[in-house]
């Protein structure tokens, strides 16, 4: 029997670009190391980070950056991504509609966690 690979999961302290990730690990059952960088100890963190972002997440030691490089691997691991091409391509179509929500709402989300003062 092949030996579960370990996870590790690092991101800010809120939910953010991680959440996902998180709950396919929830849903799945699959145990993983939850790392939540601090604000204050992003800044020397940022300059060893592939893209200088977060969040991570590391398989066995090795680094997977990007957040839905990081969700779409969890799906296929977890056995998410539907069982016929049409199936995968609604699983795409629900990511991309998740892409286009972050991406509307991450002016405020970075005032909520802390990395902004203001909007705009």
């Amino acid at each position: 029997k092949l030996a579960m690979p370990s996870y590790k999961l690092t991101y800010f302290p809120g939910r953010g670009r991680a959440e996902v990730a998180r709950q396919l690990f929830h849903i799945s059952g699959t145990p993983f190391e939850d790392i939540r960088v601090p604000k204050e100890e992003w800044a020397t963190l940022k300059a060893k980070m592939p893209f200088g972002q977060m969040p991570l997440l590391e398989v066995d030691g090795k680094p997977l950056p990007q957040s839905y490089a990081i969700f779409r691997y969890l799906a296929n691991e977890f056995g998410f991504v539907g069982d016929s091409p049409f199936e995968s391509a609604w699983v795409d179509a629900l990511a991309d509609q998740h892409r286009d929500y972050t991406s509307e709402i991450q002016p405020a989300m970075m005032v909520y966690m802390g990395m902004r003062e203001t909007i705009l």
